[in-house]
């Protein structure tokens, strides 16, 4: 995982006239809970898990 971090921190970091950032995906998130049809409402829900995650790390 180490690695993955210094891969994408030197990509971002580096200059490149053809850099394109990419969206978020959330396929490679844990699943939530419960099940929401709505992919706006899931995607806000998975978004809002992540950020409580990141800020219990820090």
């Amino acid at each position: 995982m180490k690695q993955l971090y210094g891969s994408l921190s030197k990509y971002i970091s580096t200059e490149n006239k053809r850099f394109q950032p990419m969206n978020a995906n959330f396929g490679i998130l844990p699943p939530l809970e419960e099940k929401i049809k709505d992919k706006q409402e899931r995607y806000k829900k998975q978004a809002e898990r992540s950020l409580k995650n990141i800020s219990n790390m820090l």
